[in-house]
């Protein structure tokens, strides 16, 4: 019976280790595919520094802004997907569906961003794309973690609830963030940047809390 049970076991991991490696290599060939969008213009031999800038200087500067966004956030959400199925002990069928829409929104990730790269088509649609794939990609990976840590499916060995409402929280405040910037390009292309201070506000307001909490219990413990 426990060389059953063992087996069992030995079986289960085997398969949940299937489904990170499997993820892995989508997210990695998605990553590159977006370094792979940008390509060098031909410049030409007489071209000078300030006619470069001037012709392809927000473009560059947008296009680059662009991959770096799309290149933290999928390696952002790698990481904290690997430190995921570190805790995983069980799966089903509904779980591994979850992780493959996660997976498509990230292989959509290059051809938002081609989209974006390509030349006389309409600003403010090709970031409504780009920002609303970011979203959805946070949005279905929020779902996994959302549905992994239930506590109907019990497939996480994490059981600290601080510590999971901590990692659940800080995929809404991503989404929340990137679903503000898309709605703001969908009403006003000028104030869409607007989204991306979310974040680290909140941050800094938990470490502001943090500390005044920390000098609290400190100031009680001496009295």
């Amino acid at each position: 019976m426990k060389a059953h049970r063992e087996a069992e076991h030995n079986r289960t991991q085997f398969q949940i280790d299937r489904i990170a490696f499997f993820s892995d290599a989508v997210i990695a060939i998605a990553m590159t595919l977006m370094i792979l969008e940008i390509k060098i213009p031909e410049l030409g031999k007489d071209i000078t520094l300030p006619v470069i800038l001037h012709t392809y200087g927000w473009s560059m500067v947008l296009h680059t802004v662009a991959l770096l966004v799309g290149f933290l956030t999928i390696g952002n959400l790698w990481i904290r997907h690997h430190q995921l199925f570190e805790h995983i002990i069980n799966y089903n069928d509904s779980m591994i569906r979850i992780n493959l829409y996660f997976l498509f929104s990230v292989m959509l990730l290059p051809i938002s961003i081609q989209f974006l790269f390509t030349a006389n088509e309409p600003m403010r649609f090709q970031l409504l794309c780009y920002f609303f794939n970011l979203s959805f990609t946070i949005f279905t990976y929020s779902m996994l973690m959302r549905y992994i840590f239930s506590k109907k499916n019990n497939f996480s060995s994490i059981k600290d609830k601080q510590k999971i409402d901590r990692l659940k929280m800080k995929s809404y405040r991503q989404f929340s963030a990137f679903m503000i910037a898309t709605i703001l390009i969908a009403f006003n292309f000028s104030f869409f940047y607007i989204g991306f201070f979310i974040y680290p506000a909140q941050k800094i307001y938990e470490k502001i809390k943090s500390r005044i909490e920390k000098r609290k219990e400190l100031a009680a413990h001496r009295s």
